[in-house]
């Protein structure tokens, strides 16, 4: 008898488990389905940004070959009205600025060694005892 009762109660429970729950299943598939749809929301909205950074990116790098182009043709311009006519640009002679050169900044090593050979105007020379003792710090580094 014992054996029997558990024989039905394993049945029981075996068919329980096998029948599953069409509850939880459709909410399985609720899920699943919302979430394929956010996916799918989401996909969307990032082509769109991309879709509008890439029109800025295009706006933004004709804009910029629209002022090169405008800044050229000012120049242009300005050099045509300065030179004349064609005509008379071609047979004129022209010179050329040549641009001045930077005046070179002097570097806290420039100003030490044009102090030290008295070629810098606001310092004094030094005495020999100075020379002599800014020599022997000089060749002590080395």
């Amino acid at each position: 008898m014992k054996k029997t009762f558990l024989l039905l109660a394993g049945s029981a429970i075996l068919f329980a488990s096998c029948g599953g729950n069409k509850e939880a299943d459709k909410a399985a598939e609720q899920a699943k389905a919302d979430s394929i749809a956010n996916a799918a929301k989401q996909d969307s909205i990032v082509k769109a940004k991309d879709a509008e950074m890439q029109a800025a990116t295009a706006a933004a790098a004709q804009h910029a070959a629209d002022s090169t182009k405008a800044a050229d043709e000012k120049a242009a311009a300005e050099k045509g009205s300065k030179g004349g006519t064609k005509a008379h640009a071609a047979h004129s002679t022209t010179t050329t600025k040549t641009p001045a050169a930077p005046v070179p900044t002097k570097s806290a090593q420039d100003s030490k060694f044009d102090s030290r050979n008295g070629n810098n105007a606001q310092t004094s020379k030094p005495t020999p005892e100075q020379q002599k003792a800014q020599d022997a710090k000089f060749n002590g580094r080395k």
